[in-house]
């Protein structure tokens, strides 16, 4: 039964118990949180632990005969959305300033554009992708995270962005390509798998987000949404059919503001008071986005995989 209502919507393995938890969460706060084993199966404490273990699978697919394709694949359109993210930010600064334009500060517009779901990106490629696009999630996790956010801002230094950082962030896919390359029987078991630890991460990303949130960031979160969703998602859409030479699903499933997000606007005002007066406002647009972004790209990329399949 639970099967076959996840299968009915789109990464609905994770979508229906992130959207539980998330529910829950914006009602009882505080509902999971009676002890150790329940925050880390119920919270946002386990979910760095699942992340890991997930990236680990995905590397079972990085096959030394698949790795360059893999790196290309995922890299392009990792850097196309990127790209993209810095010119908005650029031109919204260059003419508009701090202020930004449509109520969306640059703090917002910089949090919310230049980190995506790397979750959501795993768990539409594994609904819709093949094992290479599967497996390039460990290459997107590399470049997400809030010191993108911070470099924009002039703050490497205080990020305290180190080569150990970005070792950190790909240890789990190297051990998983070992094991993959190793042993291709177990690494196939080990993918079997992942579609069932998927539940578990929604439930963990659900736990860390409220609802009430979309109300707060008002129209210009759902605008900063939009942005991420129509304007950067279709550019690097584009770029993903024009070089990479594939349908575009992986890049639809890359074009979200990730939940980690949420916290850079405190972060940068920390470090620069100057933008203190923007935080507030900032955290709620960014966590706005990415609800916004949460319900509306699974929805995309499962209409788009569908047509670009059938044609």
């Amino acid at each position: 039964m639970i099967e076959k209502l996840f299968k009915k919507i789109p990464a609905g393995n994770m979508m229906i118990p992130l959207f539980i938890t998330a529910i829950l969460n914006s009602f009882f706060p505080n509902l999971f949180t009676i002890g150790k084993f329940s925050k880390h199966l119920f919270t946002t404490e386990g979910m760095v632990g699942l992340m890991a273990l997930n990236l680990t699978i995905s590397g079972t697919g990085l096959r030394f005969e698949n790795l360059a394709t893999a790196v290309k694949r995922t890299g392009i359109i990792s850097i196309a959305r990127v790209f993209i993210g810095v010119v908005i930010v650029f031109l919204v600064s260059k003419f508009f300033g701090k202020e930004g334009i449509f109520g969306i500060s640059i703090l917002a517009l910089v949090c919310g554009t230049l980190n995506h779901n790397n979750s959501v990106f795993i768990s539409l490629n594994l609904e819709y992708g093949d094992e290479i696009d599967n497996a390039g999630a460990g290459i997107a996790g590399i470049i997400t995270g809030p010191f993108l956010a911070l470099l924009i801002f002039g703050s490497s230094g205080m990020a305290n962005i180190s080569v150990l950082n970005i070792i950190d962030s790909i240890v789990p896919l190297i051990f998983g390509m070992i094991i993959g390359n190793i042993d291709h029987e177990f690494g196939e078991n080990l993918r079997k798998c992942q579609k069932y630890i998927i539940v578990f991460l929604g439930l963990s990303m659900g736990a860390g987000i409220n609802i009430f949130d979309i109300f707060k960031g008002g129209l210009s979160g759902i605008l900063l949404g939009v942005i991420v969703v129509f304007i950067m998602g279709s550019f690097t859409v584009f770029i993903d059919m024009k070089i990479n030479k594939r349908r575009g699903h992986s890049a639809w499933a890359i074009s979200t503001t990730g939940a980690n997000a949420i916290a850079v606007p405190a972060i940068i005002g920390s470090i620069d008071k100057t933008w203190m007066p923007f935080v507030e406002i900032a955290t709620a647009q960014v966590a706005a986005s990415v609800i916004f972004t949460i319900i509306v790209i699974p929805l995309i990329t499962s209409c788009w995989a569908n047509k670009y399949e059938q044609a």
